[in-house]
């Protein structure tokens, strides 16, 4: 007859020391914005933004940028600066052919609630300008909320909702993208970002080229830097 052995007290603690440094390892990395919580309070990252323009070659394109950027209300336009000194006109009409005529450009923002990423790309065409990258950076936790015009039926708002599983996401380029969830009444799709690190960004303009990969591109894109709601539970009382 086969025997058994009970674990000694010292095992049964070892055991249940062990297990519960490995939940507490895989929660920290599963939810980092639940530890942040717990930790000292941060100070407040101003929220930013930084464009790539891909045509930047003298002071008369970073001009056409300022002007375009400088009339949209949330823009701060005594913050929208070349991040490299950029040649005046007469340099480049004598400099030679360049490797990459592009640059990028810092832009302060006044209201980050404001800020509608459709309306920037908009502004910039209209002056004959182009952000191939639009990095934005501040909260730590955002959504993003577009507006489509089209979501007709299911297939649509499913098309919408697989925009994480795209290739550009699998190369990498959406990593950031947690989730997505489409509103077919509402005609309006949220984009929850992951938990971003300080000084970490990420690149909406590679979200708006997703929703032109999709067939439904994006009315406006804008960020939602407050508390999500919380769903109602049924039969819940509502307080005064």
């Amino acid at each position: 007859m086969t025997s058994f052995r009970s674990a000694t007290p010292v095992q049964l603690v070892a055991l249940t020391v062990g297990w519960l440094g490995l939940l507490m390892a895989i929660d920290y990395t599963k939810n980092p914005h639940l530890w942040a919580a717990n930790r000292a309070p941060a100070a407040v990252r101003p929220s930013g933004l930084a464009l790539w323009v891909n045509h930047l070659c003298c002071t008369g394109c970073l001009g056409e940028v300022r002007d375009a950027l400088a009339r949209i209300p949330w823009v701060d336009a005594h913050q929208i600066r070349a991040r490299e000194a950029v040649r005046t006109r007469e340099q480049a009409e004598s400099a030679g052919p360049a490797g990459d005529y592009g640059g990028w450009i810092d832009v302060g923002l006044t209201d980050v609630t404001k800020v509608d990423f459709v309306e920037i790309d908009r502004a910039l065409r209209d002056r004959g300008m182009v952000a191939s990258r639009m990095e934005f950076g501040g909260p730590q936790h955002f959504r993003l909320e577009a507006r489509v015009r089209h979501m007709c039926c299911g297939m649509c708002k499913d098309a919408l909702s697989r925009i994480s599983t795209l290739e550009r996401a699998r190369l990498g380029r959406l990593r950031w993208v947690d989730s997505v969830t489409a509103d077919r009444a509402g005609q309006k799709v949220i984009v929850h970002a992951r938990y971003q690190d300080p000084g970490q960004a990420v690149d909406v303009a590679d979200l708006l080229g997703a929703f032109d990969e999709v067939g439904l591109p994006a009315l406006s894109l804008h960020v939602l830097a407050d508390a999500e709601p919380q769903p109602r539970v049924p039969g819940a009382s509502v307080g005064r």
